[in-house]
């Protein structure tokens, strides 16, 4: 699955824990302007928001629904 889908639902393959993926976003930091990141947060800990870059995200995280 290449495509994010807001609201999914996401397992880290190493760690088994879960994520709620928010949106897709784009880095403008100058050395990585316009690469895709992934914004994401733990299921069980919702005031933590992670983002990575959407190729890492999508080998590192396997979609549930």
């Amino acid at each position: 699955m290449d495509k994010i889908i807001k609201n999914s639902t996401w397992k880290n393959n190493k760690k088994n824990t879960f994520y709620i993926v928010l949106n897709e976003g784009i880095d403008c930091t100058n050395e990585r302007d316009g690469l895709i990141v992934v914004v994401y947060q733990a299921k069980e800990n919702s005031s933590l928001l992670f983002v990575r870059e959407k190729k890492e995200f999508l080998d590192k995280f396997t979609f549930i629904k």
